[in-house]
């Protein structure tokens, strides 16, 4: 099933892009944006040809996903880009619970996982947070590492856009994705009837925009937060997580530790051997095995 955009237009109170096929979903919201789009602005596709993930893997994006984008423009500076990748990944996940998927948790910083019953994980829906800092793009990285010299707090977020895919109507073969554990929402309701990729569609932008309001404050980022915890399949966890800015002498890089807890600013804090606890605002984290 494939969204009907007819519908889509009734449900969705913002302006509306709709592409049986395209590129990316960013690139046209980020076009869109630079063009003075309001807020809330909505970019959904069928298919995707180019579409990425947050460390620049090609993200499988076939007919019967849910591939959206939604531009917005938040009242905070740069600084507070990351929130917004919790607000995304909040959505995502109350979006496939309203569709029967009680298990979803949510992977840091940025995708919501199914975990198995024998240690397993596969991946729902990914989440790509990309800022437009004083008119240029930065895609998941710190904007003083894209713009060297550049303030984070006083910079000014011209806007943001949310890129979230929901593998929705489809069997997770159906995804080219080679070896990585995928699953589909279609599996995980068990829905023989299939999916209404409409309704996906829309119940996922109606939860971004009220997270997005939500995490502007100081106070509805830690409700963020907690909501985070709550659902978090990072947390307990050994994990590794490989940084882009390390020094070539730091001893921790890649970190690995026991991931304790996730600090109000949105880092996850990691604790390692020794008993120290490390604080990292980006990276890529992967579980490990406990030994």
């Amino acid at each position: 099933m494939v969204v009907d955009p007819d519908e889509l237009w009734e449900r969705v109170d913002a302006p509306l892009f709709y592409r049986e096929t395209c590129p990316s979903t960013n690139d046209i919201a980020r076009a869109e944006g630079r063009d003075g789009a309001a807020h809330g602005t909505f970019v959904v596709a069928d298919e995707q040809t180019a579409g990425r993930g947050r460390t620049g893997n090609v993200w499988a994006s076939p007919p019967g996903g849910v591939w959206s984008s939604t531009l917005v423009r938040p009242g905070f500076a740069a600084s507070h880009v990351g929130r917004l990748t919790f607000a995304g990944g909040l959505a995502a996940a109350e979006t496939v619970e309203a569709f029967g998927v009680e298990d979803a948790r949510l992977k840091w910083p940025n995708d919501v996982v199914v975990d198995r019953d024998d240690g397993t994980r596969e991946k729902l829906c990914g989440i790509l947070t990309e800022a437009v800092v004083d008119e240029v793009p930065v895609a998941g990285k710190p904007v003083d590492d894209v713009l060297p010299g550049t303030d984070p707090e006083t910079a000014d977020l011209s806007f943001a856009v949310l890129g979230v895919g929901v593998n929705a109507d489809l069997d997770p073969g159906d995804l080219d994705v080679g070896d990585r554990a995928v699953t589909t929402l279609r599996r995980e309701a068990d829905d023989r009837d299939g999916i209404d990729t409409t309704d996906v569609a829309a119940t996922l932008h109606d939860r971004l925009l009220a997270w997005t309001e939500t995490v502007e404050t100081d106070d509805g980022f830690a409700d963020a937060v907690d909501a985070f915890c709550d659902r978090s399949a990072t947390l307990g966890e050994r994990v590794r997580v490989t940084r882009r800015n390390q020094a070539d002498d730091d001893d921790d890089d890649p970190l690995v530790g026991v991931a304790v807890d996730v600090d109000e600013r949105g880092a996850l804090v990691v604790e390692t051997s020794d008993g120290r606890r490390v604080n990292v605002t980006e990276g890529e984290c992967r579980q490990l095995r406990r030994t």
